[in-house]
Order: structure tokens, then sequence, then C-alpha cells
């Protein structure tokens, strides 16, 4: 079988899409074509060249997730004809957490191959049984951040990979071109989640607390919100310098590499995104109903990050410690670089692998 990778990414963030995004371009890689599937339409699909349909949705879309409604009821019928229309019996179906109700239960029918990424979830304690229970036609769960783990539960085949980073496409700065001053980027979770405004206004005082406790007179901010964001900024006087507001950077840019430090939330993808960029930053663990982003950042143990709560002053010392770190102990050995994130590499093999 060489069918089309079809997938759904469920949310108003960016997390389910930027996963996708870095498995289905080694996919593209590896000569298979991709649809995904939205809850809403993303421009962070489009930049990477992939085809998208818009699904209406809402939390009775999702397969066995204790959810409440997201709004008005969206309509089943119509989600169920545009997945008939679209999808084909050489298709393979590869989930990402979330199942799709429509997309799983045509997949069913239609007897296509059915994969699952899985990575940590409250609500998911062990995804082998949530399988098994609400949705049995899925035969392989891939398990982020287990390498080495391969076994049958539950008669589900379940393989530990490595993590998943999405590439970027360049290198670009988004900073003017030989910019003196101290690069700090601001960067809200999930493509502008509630807690964002919260969280944007401690980072920017926790910087200006942190310029005056250091005297740092020139300090440049980049604050990206998130393409969903529909909050304020709220710029505190007195800020040793520029503050340029954007709602979105497409994958040309690598904003971690060219920071001098970075003060995000601390979910999945920023987590890895943090390790591999290996820039000095302060993460503020954001609260979730099924996420829990401390344990991303203990399975991650990245050296460069350092947690704080969302106030300005702890902000500022963390801010501090991430940029002027006390010296190794003698005798001690320095932290061991991350392992590399090439879970997407290993999943797209593994699909192709057990359905050609």
């Amino acid at each position: 079988m060489n069918g089309r990778v079809v997938s759904f990414t469920w949310g108003r963030g960016l997390g389910h899409v930027s996963r996708q995004i870095a498995v289905h371009s080694e996919l593209r890689g590896l000569g298979r074509d991709s649809l995904l599937l939205t809850e809403r339409a993303q421009r962070l699909i489009d930049d990477y060249g992939f085809a998208q349909t818009v699904l209406p949705t809402d939390a009775d879309s999702l397969v066995g997730e204790p959810l409440h409604g997201t709004g008005p009821r969206a309509d089943h019928g119509l989600a169920r004809v545009m997945v008939a229309r679209v999808l084909r019996p050489d298709d393979v179906v590869l989930h990402d957490v979330t199942v799709q109700r429509e997309l799983y239960d045509r997949a069913t029918l239609l007897g296509c191959p059915q994969f699952l990424v899985h990575r940590f979830q409250r609500n998911h304690p062990e995804p082998p049984a949530w399988v098994a229970r609400h949705a049995p036609a899925i035969g392989t769960i891939y398990l982020l951040g287990e390498p080495g783990r391969a076994e049958t539960v539950h008669g589900v085949r379940v393989l530990g990979v490595p993590h998943v980073v999405r590439p970027l496409l360049d290198d670009r700065s988004p900073w003017p071109e030989d910019t003196p001053a101290l690069r700090i980027a601001v960067v809200a979770g999930g493509g502008g989640h509630d807690d964002a405004p919260g969280f944007l206004t401690a980072a920017l005082h926790g910087i200006r607390e942190y310029a005056r406790r250091r005297a740092a007179t020139d300090v440049d901010v980049l604050v990206l919100t998130g393409p969903h964001f529909d909050g304020a900024v709220l710029v505190p006087p007195g800020m040793p310098g520029p503050v340029r507001v954007r709602p979105y950077l497409g994958p040309a840019y690598d904003v971690y590499r060219h920071a001098h430090a970075a003060i995000t939330h601390a979910g999945y993808n920023t987590v890895q995104e943090l390790a591999r960029s290996g820039v000095p930053a302060v993460a503020v663990p954001g609260i979730r109903d099924f996420d829990d982003q401390r344990v991303h950042l203990r399975a991650a143990a990245s050296p460069n990050v350092v947690v704080a709560a969302p106030d300005a002053h702890t902000v500022a010392r963390a801010l501090t410690e991430a940029l002027h770190p006390p010296t190794t102990p003698p005798g001690r050995p320095p932290a061991a670089p991350p392992r590399p994130a090439d879970g997407a590499t290993r999943i797209a093999h593994d699909l192709i692998a057990a359905t050609s």
C-alpha cells in the first residue's frame, strides 16, 4: 500500500499541527502524499505546502474525550459527508493524541490502517488501554519520548520513539541585522491560549525588572502572541528598548537561535524547540485541562531552561539565572546534550514499512 497519509489536527493552538507537520514533512520526503483535516484553517499548514480541509467540529467530534462543549454543536452530518468525500480506501490515517470521530469511523469502515502519535496526557495515563477501549481499529501507538520501547499491550502494537520537533524552512533572524541590543524573545504558548495575556504581562514586567537590576539599557524584545491570540499586550512604561509585537512568524525564521534569551510557556513543542536551540530560556508552565507542562520540562531536562512562576519578580530572577548561570562546581561534569529529537523520522519510516 502506497496511499496518502491523512491526519486531523484539533484545537486552537499549534501543538497538534506542529507535530503533524514534522511527521508529514518526513513522509513527503519518502514519497507519500498528505492531507490534513483541521478544526480551523492554519497558516502554518499553508506555509509548509500541505493541503488542508476544515471540518465542522466541537468537543463531541473527539472519541473518548471527557471534554465540555466548545460552543454551538457542529454539523456532524456535514462532517461525515466531507470525510467520506476526501477519504479513500487506500489512505493511511495517522492520529495525533486526539482521535476525530468522523475520520476514525470512516477509516474503520474502509479498512484504512490507523496509527496514533501520543505524548503524555493526564487523561490518557495508559494509551494502549485507552485505544483498546475507545478506538480498537488503531493498530499502532507511537509513544513520544520513550525510545527503545517495543511491545504489544491489549492487542495494540506500542513503539517508543524519540521526541518530535518541527523542522524550520530557513534560519532568518526576526531582528534587524547587527542589532547590538540584548535580544529577548517572549513567546506565548498554544498559538494564543487563554492565559497568554497574563503570561505576557509577567514576562514584560520581568524583563523591565531584570534590566533595572543589571543596569541594562539596551534590550530589544520580540513578543510573539500566536496567530489565535485575541487579547491585548500591555507594555509597561520604562522598558529598556523597543518592544515589537507580532502575532505570527513563519517557519523561515529561527527566533530562538537569534535570541540571546527566551521567555516562553512550556508546551511540548516549545520545550523541544528550546532543547534544539540551546538558547538560555525561562519557561513558565501554563495550566491546561489534560496537559502537564512541567512533565515536558522534566522529560527534556534541558540545562539551558530555568523554570519560573508567572509573576514579574520570579521571571526576573529566572532570567538572571538563565543569562548568568553559576559556573559548574569543580569535579561535576557538564550536563549532557539532549538526545536528538528525530521521532518524526522514526515514525515516518515505521509507518511506511508497516503499510507498504
